[in-house]
């Protein structure tokens, strides 16, 4: 049998192109993870922004664009130094509280029978007791990523406030390469986004806000110390989908069981579980469906893929994301160039993209 040999000639300019592109994808991605941590920030900024935009509309009707942006800008401010002011005090000692007093909890739990079955299968309190003694060692750290965390909430805050400013100006400027039933297809949909991130930003609070005071009220109830905060842990974490409540959910218990016994850490596990009924199966799907209109596979799969990229705070904005996404999908099986709906009012709205 004769073997046949192919031999396959490639330009020397073909080659070079070749290796200039790979090296150009490499380049581009090291220089994409060098500034990863600032298009982190400036994802979140867009994303508050567009959040912020139907309220900064809203207040267009008494205002002019830039005191709009400046009013609602401001109100953001005072919203969460009120905030801070109200519970940072209480909280910080009740937290200061807590620590000192975990020693003693731990050895109230290692008398409970149950606990103390558990602790000599698993070394619980053993386990809790080191991670507490290696806990100053770990305090220059926090108090770095505190600083770094502090930097760059300041430096989103004012990219939110100068993307709320040049907002009009940037839809303008994209509109204006497009051709006119484009633009008004694609006016449709950045309408349609902001109204749907809007919506489940305002929702998502809403929920967590009555997720904090659902748990608060019967950690007080109870007699439970600490009620405020752990009611505040209770609501920052159900920001997070899914997830995020069962974690708010199992420190409440976990101190209720500590410090008021077997019955108020049962009463705890019963109002938990039974609030997260109401909000999966109630006030989740409102929002969800109202909002973003995602399945709950595709709501599973966004936080899923969310939390893998970019920790909690992909999370957080997975599931507006997704529906942002699946809005533009849609939009674009409909045709982009098609003639607007007779009776759809596409006309521009101020600070629309």
């Amino acid at each position: 049998m004769v073997e046949r040999r192919i031999a396959v000639d490639l330009p020397t300019r073909t080659i070079i192109r070749i290796i200039v592109l790979v090296l150009a994808a490499v380049a581009a991605v090291k220089v994409v993870a060098a500034v990863s941590h600032v298009l982190t920030w400036i994802a979140v900024a867009a994303f508050l922004a567009v959040a912020l935009e139907p309220v900064v509309r809203l207040t267009e009707r008494w205002l002019s664009r830039t005191w709009a942006v400046l009013a609602v800008f401001t109100g953001l401010l005072l919203l969460v130094a009120l905030f801070l002011a109200v519970l940072i005090i209480p909280i910080a000692t009740q937290v200061d509280d807590l620590r000192a007093a975990a020693p003693g909890y731990l050895q109230k739990l290692e008398r409970n029978q149950t606990i103390r079955e558990l602790n000599q299968r698993y070394k619980l309190v053993a386990k809790a007791q080191d991670a507490a003694k290696q806990l100053p060692n770990r305090v220059f750290g926090a108090a770095g990523r505190f600083v770094n965390g502090v930097v760059a909430t300041i430096t989103t805050l004012f990219l939110t406030l100068f993307l709320l400013l040049e907002l009009p100006s940037m839809s303008r400027g994209v509109l204006s390469m497009l051709s006119e039933e484009r633009a008004a297809r694609v006016r449709l949909v950045a309408s349609d986004v902001n109204r749907s991130i809007g919506g489940y930003v305002i929702g998502n609070l809403a929920i967590s806000v009555v997720a904090g005071f659902t748990v608060g009220i019967s950690l007080w109830i109870l007699g439970v110390p600490y009620a405020a905060a752990l009611a505040v842990l209770m609501g920052v974490c159900d920001l997070v989908p899914l997830v995020g409540a069962t974690i708010g959910a199992l420190a409440a218990i976990g101190v209720a069981f500590a410090t008021q016994g077997i019955t108020a850490g049962i009463i705890m596990i019963v109002v938990n579980v039974v609030y997260q009924q109401f909000e999966n199966h109630l006030l989740q799907p409102i929002v969800y469906r109202r909002t973003v209109q995602l399945s709950a596979f595709l709501v599973l799969v966004a936080v899923l893929l969310g939390g893998e990229l970019m920790g909690v705070l992909g999370a957080l904005v997975a599931i507006p994301v997704a529906g942002s996404i699946q809005l533009v999908i849609r939009e674009l099986r409909q045709g982009v160039g098609e003639t607007p709906v007779p009776g759809t009012d596409v006309s521009p709205e101020p600070g629309s993209a």
